[in-house]
């Protein structure tokens, strides 16, 4: 795995809002935190799965971050974008992981189904679950943004600054007017490669891009990429200008964070520096055992192995 610095590629938009929660102050982030849109989790049920989590997972806080798509027929919908934030209290260290939206999981009372549609019977609930019996792990936290709020939290922002390649001109359009005929919004049509400014909408359909070559691993990159522009945008925000941001960005957040963990969290977190973050994906090309259609498009991995994998990134066995 490789270290990047703040101004190299990071991980999605939902990052950025555990930032803003850092930013706003311990007292303020304390009032505004209500203004949360909480889901309840049975915690105790979400880690009960019958395996051991490595005895290292208890000096790691873990939080579950979802990008949630658009659902016709669920009252939830599918997680677009799963990652996976590791706070190392021992080590001082945060960690950032995506896992892919494809992989095809066991489920804890049976059956087999790809990683983003775990989300679709039971709510973040039951991805987390998911997640904690085929890897080990005792994730019982998340934070989850979707496609209609998504584009707001980018505007509030002032938009980012992204390169577009011939190959996404081809298809960022489309994904313009998925996105507008969802959200009832009427966004300009990009017609020109280069770097340009990107609106919310614009940024959002840049994210979904999967055509193109590399596919779902190369829409990972997408996604980094404006949270990397996001994160810098930020940082150049003038004081002054936090406090009506962060309370205009906190309304459109889905988390089961109570407000003492949101302020503990992010002391902690505060308290290392983000000035490096380490990132990775998983599972690795080396544990993909295949990938294609059957019913659906999914990717079968090694599971052992990439739990392995998996645990020697986040809680930094050797």
């Amino acid at each position: 795995m490789r270290k990047i610095t703040t101004k190299k590629k990071v991980f999605f938009a939902i990052f950025t809002l555990i930032l803003l929660f850092i930013s706003g102050g311990i007292s303020y982030t304390y009032y505004l935190s209500s203004k949360v849109e909480r889901v309840a989790v049975d915690r105790s049920n979400v880690v009960d799965t019958g395996k051991e989590a490595p005895k290292e997972a208890a000096d790691v806080i873990t939080i579950a971050l979802f990008g949630s798509d658009y659902s016709e027929y669920y009252d939830v919908s599918s997680a677009d974008a799963t990652m996976i934030l590791a706070i190392n209290t021992k080590n001082n260290t945060i960690k950032l992981c995506s896992l892919m939206r494809d992989i095809y999981l066991d489920l804890p009372d049976g059956g087999k189904m790809n990683l983003n549609y775990t989300i679709l019977d039971g709510g973040p609930s039951s991805i987390l679950k998911a997640i904690n019996y085929n890897f080990n792990l005792n994730v019982d936290k998340f934070v989850q943004v979707d496609l209609e709020r998504l584009p707001k939290i980018i505007d509030a922002l002032g938009g980012v600054e992204i390169e577009i390649t011939t190959d996404e001109l081809q298809y960022i359009n489309g994904y313009i007017d998925h996105i507008d005929k969802n959200n009832g919004t009427n966004t300009e049509h990009i017609y020109s490669s280069g770097k340009q400014l990107l609106n919310g909408t614009q940024a959002s359909a840049y994210c979904r891009i999967r055509y193109t070559e590399g596919r779902d691993f190369k829409r990972t990159e997408r996604q980094r990429d404006v949270l990397n522009a996001l994160f810098v945008k930020f940082k150049d925000i003038n004081l002054t200008e936090v406090p009506g941001m962060i309370s205009e960005i906190l309304p459109l957040v889905t988390t089961n964070l109570t407000n003492s963990e949101i302020i503990s969290i992010s002391s902690k977190a505060l308290g290392m520096g983000l000035s490096n973050i380490e990132q990775g994906r998983f599972p690795s090309d080396g544990n993909i055992i295949s990938a294609g259609f059957t019913d659906m498009y999914h990717t079968n991995i090694d599971i052992e192995g990439t739990t392995e994998e998996l645990h020697k990134f986040l809680f930094s066995l050797e």
